[in-house]
């Protein structure tokens, strides 16, 4: 679609106009669309976003606003501290030590190189950086946790999953049945959580990704998880990676009810 398409003035309406029309179409919107992709005004680059930060046409021809899209930083393994210095301030977090950022940023490189990836994950990165801040407290804390997925006569498959946390400082067991093992360990710990966080309630599974990052290995390969949440108030993702599938969608799913209880 181009710009003669918009009637005089409707510019900035160009980002919400192709949206539309994807979902018309039944399509996911391309995130590489020149203009209104997700990633049209992404940065990347630990030097490149330094630049940004002291100029912020560096790197760009427009201002994203001018048709309706916005800038974004994407942190990963080639970031600097500039990149999560921006990506706090999209976020809306404070982060004053620069030491906990470079903390942050050698934690990420080290995650990065076992098969995590922070670039579709913003949420684990805000997480990262509100748990390295003085006064934090995690809003629970894992103990133990144990799933189990049978074949039972009469019955089928047969998943469940049993969870011990820790929420202000009372120890929780629960058990709880799913359609299988990462289902049961859902709802395990949010059977734990809800007497004490209500609202979780209010926070639906959108998406559940699998990546096989080394098919080589077979069954034994890396595998990345990524989850997306939802609430009344926006959508988040998170990630988890090992070589254990029901781990890594373990990490993904805690990440992503942590962050729904702290930072939305």
């Amino acid at each position: 679609m181009g710009y003669q398409c918009l009637p005089e003035g409707n510019i900035p309406d160009l980002t919400d106009v192709s949206h539309f029309v994807a979902e018309v179409a039944n399509l996911a919107p391309d995130e590489h669309l020149p203009f209104v992709g997700h990633s049209a005004f992404a940065h990347k680059g630990g030097i490149h976003v330094a630049a940004m930060r002291r100029n912020i046409n560096s790197y760009q021809h427009i201002d994203p606003t001018l048709v309706g899209n916005q800038m974004r930083t994407v942190v990963s393994e080639l970031s600097g501290r500039g990149n999560l210095f921006s990506k706090a301030e999209e976020l809306g977090l404070t982060v004053e030590n620069g030491e906990a950022v470079a903390a942050v940023l050698q934690q990420i490189k080290e995650l990065e190189a076992r098969g995590f990836s922070f670039e579709a994950a913003e949420a684990s990165v805000a997480l990262m950086l509100h748990r390295h801040k003085p006064d934090y407290e995690p809003p629970f804390q894992l103990i133990d946790f144990s799933a189990n997925v049978e074949h039972r006569k009469g019955r089928g498959m047969f998943a469940e999953a049993t969870v011990k946390v820790c929420v202000n400082n009372e120890i929780w067991h629960t058990v709880a049945e799913g359609n299988g093992p990462v289902n049961a360990l859902d709802q395990a710990l949010r059977k734990a959580l809800l007497p004490v966080y209500p609202r979780l309630g209010e926070f639906q599974l959108a998406d559940y990704k699998v990546r096989i990052l080394d098919g080589t290995n077979g069954t034994a390969a890396m595998t990345r998880v990524l989850i997306d949440t939802q609430n009344h108030v926006g959508r988040w993702s998170t990630v988890g990676a090992s070589p254990n599938i029901i781990e890594a969608s373990w990490l993904a799913l805690v990440d992503a009810i942590e962050y729904g209880l702290t930072l939305t």
